[in-house]
């Protein structure tokens, strides 16, 4: 949108002038005014009537003089009806001739002369049509009757091609664009703060609130104190300043490069525009966000005549949800994992592995289980103490979560005891997994823990899968994995057992 259709949008017309022209405008219709007053007095204008008045009874009287000398008394020539043809032929202004008698009779015409010729009342000459006594001696012989074509133009390009009409066309558009012009550097010194009272500014400066009251053209009529504070750049002189020449404020609105600014925006629309978020941030500093509200002003016919701006500072209020939003994914975590090893705790691991198993009966993908727990733990904290103990947990821990997928779950079901739901799995595949698994924790967890020299650490698997029709609980699914897990310590621990649905292992 230009500035120009931005002014007319703000007053809803788009043939709505601006200020500078109404006024530029009214003094040159006072101009004409006074130079018509003055013409009817001093008659400062040329005539033009007049002069062509003038004009044509010279042209008559010398045709009356070339008449005289055609006229033989009474007599005829005959050639005077072809002189007269001539008459008119040299020039365009003359219509028709005719020589009359003081009887009235006709003695000469060209044609047409009856059609064209009007006889002016009381017999005094008109502009259209002249009149010259033919005098014989000391009595009145005639009359020389001249029909001219009205100096009146039939058009308006006529008319716009009169030397009055053109003359006043010339003055009226030289007189505009000189008082526009003068208008427009005049207004742009004047004290914009004169348009806003006083006590309505001291008012605005006790907001927290950044407050700029623009006019239509975006020029700042007021400039609060918090927003002279909001930006090292906005404590200049503001006022008169059209808003679109503060870089930083155009420059920090997040909003679409191709999008007006939204005080301009405003003008046009009868609802305000809110929440456009406003980089606040300096070269250097530290994070600083506001929200920019604008809010057209109208008067009682509904259309804009300025703009509210305001700014709020929402960088403390953006801090404190920052933190609120840590505090809760620390409480989320909290709630959810269990602490020493930040896997899910048996809460959240049923809350999650409820959908998993509504999905797997309702569609037949495979779903498997593992149970794992750390061989002959007790030993370990017997032995080593409840410290070491609990490396090796985390250890494990750290195995395991490395191990599943994204969409594993992974849970501490009791002290060294590990469960896992693997989706799409069958139990083969699971098994496999598993003993992956049991592999590097036996290569590794117990090398992690250097205050315990050549410490060896295991671990043992059971496998389980949910079969249609078998199972409708993951309790169900979880006890199956977990009689995997017995069969796996009765059979010398460190190893994986799978067990099928009719209670074998393999």
């Amino acid at each position: 949108m230009t500035e120009a259709q931005a002014k007319a949008a703000a007053t809803g017309k788009w043939w709505t002038l601006s200020p500078t022209m109404r006024i530029s405008m009214g003094l040159v219709s006072l101009l004409i005014g006074l130079l018509m007053i003055l013409d009817l007095v001093l008659k400062i204008l040329p005539d033009q009537r007049a002069m062509t008045m003038e004009l044509r009874e010279q042209v008559s009287v010398f045709l009356a003089m070339d008449v005289r000398r055609a006229l033989n008394e009474n007599q005829r020539d005959p050639h005077l009806d072809q002189r007269l043809a001539d008459m008119i032929a040299q020039s365009k202004d003359i219509v028709s001739v005719a020589i009359r008698r003081d009887s009235g009779a006709i003695f000469a015409q060209t044609p047409l002369h009856a059609q064209t010729w009007e006889t002016p009342p009381l017999g005094a000459s008109t502009i259209n049509a002249i009149v010259v006594p033919l005098n014989a001696g000391a009595l009145r012989w005639g009359q020389l009757e001249v029909a001219f074509r009205s100096p009146w133009p039939a058009t308006l390009a006529g008319w716009l091609k009169q030397p009055t009409v053109q003359l006043v066309i010339t003055l009226s558009s030289a007189s505009f664009v000189a008082f526009y012009l003068y208008l427009r550097r005049v207004l742009q010194h004047l004290d914009p703060s004169k348009a806003i009272p006083e006590r309505v500014r001291v008012a605005f400066d006790t907001l927290t609130e950044g407050l700029l009251v623009l006019d239509v053209e975006g020029k700042i009529l007021m400039a609060n104190s918090a927003f002279r504070t909001c930006h090292p750049l906005a404590e200049g002189v503001l006022l008169g300043r059209s808003v679109n020449e503060l870089d930083w404020l155009i420059k920090g609105l997040r909003e679409a490069p191709d999008l007006a600014p939204p005080w301009t925006r405003a003008l046009s629309m009868t609802e305000p525009i809110l929440g456009i978020e406003l980089d606040l941030t300096q070269a250097g500093g530290e994070s600083r966000r506001a929200l920019v509200n604008c809010s057209a002003v109208r008067d009682v016919s509904g259309h804009a005549r300025g703009c509210l701006v305001t700014l709020a500072d929402v960088t403390a209020l953006d801090h404190a949800n920052s933190q609120l939003r840590i505090a809760m994914a620390e409480l989320q975590m909290l709630a959810n994992c269990d602490p020493m090893t930040g896997c899910f705790n048996r809460r959240a691991f049923f809350a999650k592995s409820e959908p998993m198993l509504a999905h797997a009966l309702k569609t037949g993908e495979p779903l498997s289980c593992f149970m794992t727990d750390i061989d002959k733990f007790k030993l370990v904290n017997d032995t080593h103490g409840h410290a070491i103990g609990d490396v090796v947990i985390k250890k494990v821990a750290a195995i395991l979560k490395e191990a599943m997928r994204p969409e594993d779950v992974l849970c501490r079901y009791g002290g060294e005891e590990f469960c896992a739901l693997m989706p799409g799995l069958d139990q083969d595949e699971a098994g496999r997994v598993a003993d992956r698994i049991r592999a590097v924790l036996e290569r590794e967890v117990g090398p992690s823990v250097e205050s315990v020299p050549n410490m060896r650490v295991t671990s043992s698997f059971g496998v389980a899968q949910l079969g249609a029709g078998q199972v409708s609980t993951i309790l169900q699914l979880i006890e199956r994995a977990d009689q995997g897990l017995y069969a796996a310590k009765e059979a010398g621990r460190n190893q994986v057992q799978c067990i099928d649905w009719a209670g074998q292992t393999h």
